[in-house]
């Protein structure tokens, strides 16, 4: 993003460990460069809503006004790089396309805000799960079908984001894999067998969940 970015450190974070807090002033924005963060809001009564995971190419902290609004933490050992306030703002006064970027990055943000507005209110459990194993899907380089994709989130992060029990999560899943849709390697990893089916279960339920 330009030398004045290029420069700022990259810090290291043990898996669960916080990367902000709700209500700490936004003095630093953070590129994910390895690993995976997610952010959340716990609420009064204890529940917590995951409010998205972020990735390598991914800025956290961008967006969210003089504080933090969400908590923020890894989930896997993660390499961020740490970009103060101060050397964004200078960068954007001498490279105006990279306002430009900035801007793009706030409106694919407010969309997948929007989308995930629509997954929770509107798709069922198992069009919830196969929305979200498509969109880990389109994160990865590796070739889609066949091949093992990193699912780095556990089944409670995943119930957290898709606002579903982790028992509706796990059966959700059994199902997909007993239908051939997916298979199941391991806990941090998952692969597609049915695209095509996969990409029919995120648009209408097929059988119950």
């Amino acid at each position: 993003m330009g030398s004045a970015i290029d420069r700022d450190s990259v810090r290291t974070f043990a898996p669960f460990s916080p990367i902000f807090h709700e209500g700490d002033s936004t003095a630093e924005f953070f590129e994910i460069v390895q690993g995976v963060a997610r952010s959340y809001k716990i609420f009064p009564d204890g529940r917590r809503q995951i409010i998205a995971f972020a990735f390598p190419g991914d800025i956290v902290g961008f967006g969210h006004g003089s504080t933090y609004r969400f908590d923020c933490d890894v989930i896997e050992k993660t390499h961020v790089k740490v970009i103060p306030r101060s050397s964004l703002l200078l960068a954007m006064r001498n490279r105006p396309e990279l306002s430009e970027k900035l801007l793009d990055m706030a409106a694919e943000a407010v969309a997948g805000m929007q989308d995930h507005s629509i997954l929770l209110c509107r798709k069922s459990a198992i069009e919830r799960i196969a929305s979200f194993l498509l969109r880990m899907a389109s994160r990865q380089s590796a070739p889609v079908v066949g091949k093992r994709l990193s699912l780095p989130m556990c089944r409670v992060d995943i119930a957290d984001f898709l606002g579903l029990t982790i028992e509706t999560v796990s059966r959700s899943l059994t199902k997909m894999r007993t239908m051939r849709v997916i298979d199941l390697p391991d806990r941090g990893g998952f692969v597609i067998r049915d695209l095509v089916k996969l990409l029919l279960l995120a648009e209408s339920e097929i059988g119950s969940a």
